[in-house]
């Protein structure tokens, strides 16, 4: 995916993500790529994958593990 350079970048990895869970490309309980491999796919820092995954979290469609990782949630 190429990101748009008018619209900050975390938000459409964000987007991105949100749409991939959706689709069932990252059913409920699937480990997220790590900030590492998010930040190779997107060719980002890793301050704005963290910031993607942050807003993930918040709107409460992921939980991370410290150590562990990110996982999306399961529906309620």
């Amino acid at each position: 995916m190429e990101l748009d350079e008018t619209r900050a970048k975390w938000v459409q990895i964000a987007a991105e993500i949100e749409r991939r869970i959706d689709a069932g490309e990252y059913p409920a309980g699937t480990k997220l790529p790590g900030i590492l491999a998010l930040c190779a796919e997107f060719s980002v820092a890793q301050v704005t994958a963290r910031k993607a995954l942050a807003d993930l979290r918040g709107r409460g469609l992921i939980r991370t593990e410290n150590g562990i990782g990110s996982f999306v949630r399961e529906q309620q």
